[in-house]
């Protein structure tokens, strides 16, 4: 194949590339492939070679057996660097319309595949001056400015604070290309015959460039936001219906929170009801993730005072959210959504407590199935803190709680106290009923109380 792939047929060039790139699994995985290392250089040769082909269809599957080979390859890649990006760079000379796009697609896998290994001055006046060039040349209605910002999002998330020079510039057209389309998104709502319908992809993909920022240069995102904030476009791009654009709004949202809840304070009076709203409507199970991770990372930076005043509006909105998705088993939302009553427990436990009835037996049935991670350790402190603010709940569901405590095993060190205490607790208080519901219990759930807390019938 690798010979093929300098055959004089161009056609019989670009089929080989191809069909090389189906085995990178096998190309980059030593364990199945003991010469990995020597296959994964001679296919990189070959590949780019092939990506300054001067047939644009031979660059066009080269460049894509490229990318998919990127994926599989991940940090393998890092020793090449100095072969990959020249020949990514010069083929922005040789490169147009459609094969603009897939090269965009492989610098932005490159930049997640390596991450900071890209970091260094050469790598990156190499990469960003084309792509500048590119930013600058491309006007807000051609759709390849989606691949480009797609691509842009990558190298901020993964340059951070070497990004930073650039941030202004971007962050200027995003917000212009932002409050442009939500305000024609206003107008064609309102009079449909009368106005075009706006490109929202555009849109979303701008916010994920802004969002790409705000990851990458986490608290350094403050040195753009003094002077551009950026986040004033938020309220009112979710008053647009797309959902592709309330997604990608609410992951800005929540990337903000994480990282400069200062600048994000002053829209929260607009933007939480706004998750709430979004949570009881329940477009699409993607921005309903969205609204209600973006609530959990605002709720442990503002403290229980700020959110007192929402949270009846809020938690509604996540029971409902919660009680509908248990008939359609949507479990991800499931989930993210009982670690954000999780957290809310965490920051918010007296003031839960009065609502944990509304949700405790199916928090604990959806908990069970969470992989053991710090998300659901830290969503199990806000159980602790709502049991004690109503101890009284966990009597209407003990099988379902001392189910979904046991999945915590071993239990973190700090809950491990808590947990006993609960459990020995509820024990006590059921008396002679306690013999009946252990009997219920799975065996693996008796067998994990038991090793932990040595509770027994």
């Amino acid at each position: 194949l690798l010979k093929l792939c300098q055959a004089p047929k161009p056609l019989l060039r670009s089929i080989s590339c191809w069909t090389t790139a189906r085995f990178s699994h096998w190309i980059c995985n030593e364990h199945i492939n003991p010469q990995s290392g020597e296959v994964l250089r001679s296919v990189l040769q070959q590949f780019l070679q092939r990506l300054l082909d001067s047939n644009k269809r031979v660059q066009e599957a080269a460049c894509s057996a490229f990318a998919t080979l990127e994926e599989e390859a991940r940090w393998q890649l890092a020793p090449y660097l100095t072969d990959i990006v020249p020949v990514l760079s010069k083929a922005f000379q040789y490169y147009q319309a459609k094969n603009l796009l897939i090269l965009y697609d492989a610098i932005g896998t490159l930049a997640d595949a390596v991450g900071p290994e890209l970091d260094s001055p050469a790598y990156k006046q190499a990469l960003l001056q084309p792509l500048v060039q590119k930013f600058e040349s491309t006007a807000d209605n051609d759709r390849s400015i989606i691949a480009l910002f797609e691509c842009l999002s990558s190298l901020a998330q993964n340059l951070g604070p070497s990004f930073l020079p650039l941030c202004p510039t971007l962050v200027q057209r995003c917000q212009r290309i932002v409050l442009n389309g939500a305000q024609a998104a206003q107008m064609w709502q309102q009079n449909p015959n009368e106005f075009e319908k706006p490109d929202r992809e555009v849109m979303a993909a701008s916010i994920d460039l802004l969002s790409g920022m705000v990851e990458g240069l986490q608290g350094r995102v403050s040195e753009v936001l003094q002077h551009h904030n950026f986040l004033a476009v938020v309220p009112e791009v979710l008053k647009d219906t797309a959902l592709n654009v309330k997604q990608s709004a609410f992951a800005l949202v929540g990337d903000s929170a994480k990282h400069c809840i200062e600048f994000l304070a002053p829209f929260l009076p607009q933007l939480l009801p706004l998750c709430a709203k979004s949570l009881r409507e329940n477009t699409s199970a993607t921005v309903s993730n969205n609204a209600s991770w973006a609530i959990g990372e605002i709720c442990v930076k503002v403290g229980p005072d700020f959110m007192s005043n929402y949270l009846e509006d809020i938690v509604g909105a996540l029971i409902q959210a919660l009680a509908r998705q248990n008939g359609q088993r949507q479990h991800l939302l499931m989930q993210n959504v009982c670690i954000t009553l999780g957290r809310l427990g965490v920051v918010s436990g007296h003031q839960m407590g009065k609502q944990f009835e509304q949700f405790a037996r199916l928090w604990c049935m959806v908990m069970q199935e969470v992989r053991p991670d710090n998300e659901k350790i830290n969503a199990f402190q806000g159980l602790c803190n709502m049991i004690k603010a109503n101890p009284q709940v966990g009597l209407s569901c003990p099988a379902e709680m001392a189910g979904a405590i046991s999945t915590l095993c071993p239990a973190p060190p700090n809950l491990e106290p808590q947990f006993r205490e609960i459990l020995t607790g509820y024990k006590q208080q059921l008396g002679p009923n306690w013999a009946n519901l252990w009997a219920q219990m799975p065996a693996d759930v008796k067998a994990r109380l038991q090793h932990m807390y040595q509770l027994g019938s």
